[in-house]
């Protein structure tokens, strides 16, 4: 990050013994004021961010080239990044019944999902090969693994609708997916076709690669509903457990996370940086509101932060040095 960072020192010093359960209060950890108007202007973002310049000019920047995918949309229309898919990039068009459309540069882009309910989930695998998506279907809630490139359907499995499925990640041929009803966390191989319960809780977010996942006890908007990290592979062994935050990301490596509140029971106004074992590193603060983005390394995280008035910022933390890094929309 550049040298221009602003670093708050208004905080009481971290205690330096990781702790496995988060006992010490959120007041021991630095407070940082995140509102975009008081920050310097840095980088821009290190991941594939939109670029909306003007109504009608739409386009996905490449931060690896610095090239940019022009899109089209309608002017109803909302849109969210979804990820890279191949040389292109996935995004899911918002109105009525949603759709997912393939942006590449120089080639006409392709609607390969259309008819999407605005309930079904449609989000990337951490390798960014598979496009995990949810469908309702006549005697349940699908799952679906699909090719990123093409849409193409790799392999698919019906769920009773009150189990809300949700899928996670994949490796190999198994999905990590969170269910309700009851909450539980399973693996499902569509090689072998067997589901695997691993966890009497429903993960909602997590990756293979880095043997993290996070769970709930319950429907986070239920009283009583409390979240819990812990590895994929050993899911019994608790590493962080909150019943007032919810994990909004965790770090590529696996060893920090941001947090929101659990069902917003606090409002969307400050988003904590913790170590996996729930070490509170800092508060970031915005009474506008403020939103996990996605880490953009192992260290510095893009936070969502809205101004008083007009769009809200992409702001990238490293610690408590704070900076803006692109408009968001």
């Amino acid at each position: 990050m550049k040298t221009t960072l602003i670093r708050v020192l208004a905080g009481i010093t971290l205690a330096a013994t990781a702790l496995s359960l988060p006992t010490s209060p959120a007041s021991a950890a630095t407070d940082v004021d995140v509102r975009p108007g008081s920050l310097p202007t840095g980088d821009r973002p290190a991941i594939p961010y939109l670029h909306h310049p003007s109504d009608d000019s739409w386009s996905v920047v490449d931060p690896k080239t610095g090239m940019k995918t022009p899109f089209t949309i309608g002017e109803a229309d909302s849109v969210t990044l979804v990820g890279r898919s191949g040389s292109g990039f996935l995004l899911r068009i918002h109105y009525r019944t949603d759709r997912l459309i393939r942006a590449e540069l120089d080639k006409p882009q392709r609607t390969i999902i259309d008819g999407i309910h605005y309930q079904s989930l449609t989000k990337m695998s951490a390798d960014s090969r598979y496009l995990l998506t949810t469908a309702f279907v006549s005697n349940g809630t699908q799952v679906q693994v699909r090719n990123a490139v093409t849409g193409a359907i790799v392999a698919r499995h019906t769920f009773r609708n009150t189990t809300e499925p949700n899928p996670i990640d994949v490796s190999g041929t198994r999905v990590l997916i969170g269910g309700f009803a009851p909450a539980r966390t399973m693996v499902w191989n569509w090689s072998t076709g067997t589901i695997r319960t691993i966890a009497s809780r429903a993960a909602y977010t997590g990756a293979f690669s880095t043997d993290r996942v996070a769970t709930y006890t319950r429907k986070p908007f239920e009283d009583g509903a409390c979240t819990v990290v812990s590895s994929v592979s050993q899911p019994g062994t608790t590493l962080w457990r909150s019943c007032t935050e919810a994990v909004g990301a965790f770090s590529p490596d696996g060893a920090r996370i941001v947090t929101e509140a659990i069902g917003w029971v606090d409002g969307a106004t400050v988003v904590r940086r913790r170590s996996v074992r729930g070490t509170l590193l800092a508060n970031y603060r915005n009474p506008n509101g403020v939103w996990v983005h996605g880490w953009e390394s192992s260290t510095r995280v893009l936070l969502e932060s809205a101004p008083y008035a007009g769009s809200s910022w992409l702001v990238r933390c490293e610690g408590t040095a704070c900076e803006r890094a692109w408009q968001a929309y």
